[in-house]
């Protein structure tokens, strides 16, 4: 018989952004019964189920799931996270894309090749582990021009995820317990954002999850941050094109190496390229032109493809609909859409007649 995971009762009313008290507002609950279920002193009945099933918007399935739900510190995040609530519900969404994903995974074997290097242990610095990296990927010398399809190659799952608004996240990265590394990417932001977005977070998936970390002695923040950088623009090669920045240039440049403006004039600092002052200059520049947010001579970057790879064998090679796939993790069409929009597009784009047989969710 079935078991309710009640972890995912919670994680179900903090996807939905309610508290206890909300919750038991739209329902015939009390915030007692709700707290006393969630606790694991009090057994949920089919009724009280049905209620919060019917309010959340998700399946009964998603309840009986026995995945783990793991707190936010378990993540790596490129992030501003901004209040406990956004916390929560950032928290509750990687949750449950890491479920869906570890759904996926149970009919498909995807070799992960990554190494895992603990800094502490081998005297190493981020630097210098981007540039063993750069030569244990092959990745050639001057800018990545094909950092997601080489990540994707060694098993790393890249997923570009529309996160609201209200959210100020860049990416997250988790491993499954299964041990398979993955990435969501915020796709609000512009591509060249994203670049070093999913450069950092690969810095921590190498460098942070396999090792214990101090936090109290060790920023991983920064340490990402200089992996990526380094990846990205590597010092022998950039340093001396950072030298009399201009505008035309910087932009120049950030055409030429793939990546934004602003990790180019990081980059020139740490490097000593740029004074401190001049450096200051700058950033009062971007947020005068909003640049910070939206940068211009955006560019275009690859299409994420390993996930769309998992959700086409299970819809053509499986013969899984639409409607079984929503049925196995547990979301209604509208969530499935809304988390894996990017995908859904692109399988339609390349399959039309065939997905379409296939999928009754309306796409527009």
């Amino acid at each position: 018989m079935k078991t309710i995971n009640i972890e995912r009762l919670k994680l179900a009313r903090e996807s939905r952004g309610l508290t206890q008290t909300s919750l038991a507002r739209v329902t015939n609950l009390t915030q007692a019964v709700i707290s006393r279920i969630e606790k694991g002193l009090a057994n949920i009945s089919v009724e009280e189920l049905e209620e919060i099933s019917n309010v959340t918007g998700y399946d009964k399935n998603f309840f009986y799931k026995s995945h783990d739900v793991y707190p936010l510190k378990h993540f790596y995040f490129r992030k501003n996270l901004g209040s406990g609530t956004n916390t929560k519900k950032i928290e509750s969404i990687v949750n449950i894309v890491s479920s869906n994903i570890r759904d996926l995974l149970e009919s498909i074997d995807i070799n992960v090749d990554i190494p895992f290097i603990d800094l502490k242990k081998e005297n190493i610095t981020p630097e210098e582990t981007a540039f063993r990296i750069r030569e244990l990927f092959n990745f050639p010398r001057g800018p990545i021009k094909n950092l997601i399809s080489t990540l994707e190659k060694h098993g790393i799952i890249i997923h570009f995820y529309n996160f609201h608004k209200d959210l100020k996240i860049d990416g997250v990265s988790f491993i499954t317990p299964e041990g398979t590394p993955v990435i969501l990417v915020n796709n609000e932001r512009p591509n060249s954002r994203k670049i070093f977005t999913i450069a950092h977070e690969f810095g921590h998936l190498i460098m942070h999850f396999k090792s214990f970390i101090d936090s109290e002695f060790r920023d991983v923040e920064d340490e990402a941050n200089r992996f990526a950088a380094e990846l990205l623009l590597p010092a022998r090669e950039i340093k001396g094109s950072l030298f009399s920045i201009d505008e035309t240039k910087l932009f120049q440049l950030k055409l030429n190496w793939n990546t934004s403006a602003q990790s180019l004039l990081y980059r020139a600092n740490v490097l000593g390229t740029i004074t401190k002052d001049q450096y200051r200059r700058w950033i009062t520049k971007f947020n005068y032109f909003g640049w910070r947010k939206k940068e211009p001579y955006e560019f275009e970057i690859e299409t994420p493809k390993l996930l769309n790879e998992m959700f086409k064998l299970h819809l053509f090679n499986l013969e899984y609909s639409i409607e079984d796939l929503t049925e196995m993790f547990g979301l209604n069409s509208n969530d499935f859409y809304e988390m894996y929009v990017s995908t859904i597009k692109e399988l339609e784009n390349h399959f039309p007649k065939n997905f379409k047989s296939k999928i009754s969710l309306k796409i527009s």
